[in-house]
């Protein structure tokens, strides 16, 4: 190959380098935007029906899940579905974030078997949730899910009410992240796992016979509060803390039989039990 050649052929293999780079930061430029356009997204849902399954993913800032009728800033009307064996899968990732969910068994239909699972990870997000029956008909075997991860003040409500439900609650790392929970009826069971954070807490109230509630705690400065009333048999709380500077509080009234099992490993560490016949 002569020397004119060679150059040439250096001259094209440049100029295709040139043109892959070119090409290379326009496609980094368009994911930037397209990830930027994921701001104040909304989902609006009324779903009635047995058997449904519903998986949702929201990655951004200020988006929302709700209901129909939430249309317009600031309204929180809460996404509703009505039905028995409902699958319910959120996950939203990023700040600001809303969720307004209820499951609602109706008045016949009983709300059986149903379950939310519920993942964030960001700041300043708002969920709740709720799963009920308006009829008379109590809801039963229900579960709900939720993990707040490196979460800072993320707050999620829930409400819960019927037999043999199940709420479990995980909060990994972050800060103030709040979990509260008002669960009424027969055997039902909360379980909440604290760890690797500062300043998270957890407030559980329930009523009924056979309430069940085990938090665990590791860390520092996390706060749990238990509230048990109004059964004749079988309430039991059960706390274990690791870390410093964390407080626990238990109060548990009526005429059960009340049991309360506490393992503290730290220092400064605050315990408050009361329990009244």
């Amino acid at each position: 190959m002569t020397q004119g050649a060679d150059q040439d052929n250096k001259l094209v293999q440049i100029k295709i380098k040139m043109r892959v780079k070119k090409l290379v930061v326009a496609l980094m430029f368009m994911s930037s935007a397209i990830q930027g356009w994921a701001v104040d997204n909304s989902i609006y849902i009324d779903q009635s029906g047995d058997n449904a399954t519903i998986t949702m993913t929201q990655d951004g800032t200020g988006n929302r899940v709700r209901g129909l009728d939430a249309a317009g800033t600031g309204n929180t009307t809460p996404a509703t579905i009505y039905g028995d064996n409902v699958t319910v899968t959120v996950e939203q990732v990023g700040s600001g974030n809303m969720l307004k969910l209820g499951i609602d068994t109706g008045t016949a239909s009983g709300g059986a078997d149903s379950s939310v699972n519920y993942s964030i990870t960001g700041s300043n997000s708002v969920a709740s949730i709720s799963m009920k029956n308006d009829g008379a008909i109590s809801s039963l075997s229900n579960v709900i899910d939720i993990t707040q991860v490196s979460t800072t003040g993320a707050t999620v409500s829930v409400l819960m009410t019927g037999t043999s439900n199940t709420l479990t609650s995980t909060q990994t790392g972050g800060s103030y992240a709040a979990l509260t929970a008002n669960i009424s009826g027969t055997n039902n069971t909360a379980t909440v796992n604290q760890s690797g954070g500062a300043s998270n807490s957890a407030n559980i109230t329930q009523s009924g016979d056979y309430a069940t509630a085990s938090v665990t705690t590791v860390g520092a400065s996390n706060s749990v509060t238990i509230s048990q009333s109004g059964g004749t048999t079988g309430q039991t709380a059960t706390i274990s803390l690791t870390g410093s500077s964390n407080t626990a509080s238990i109060t548990q009234q009526g005429t059960a039989d009340h049991t309360t099992n506490i393992t503290g490993v730290g220092s400064g560490n605050s315990f408050t039990i009361i329990q009244r016949n």
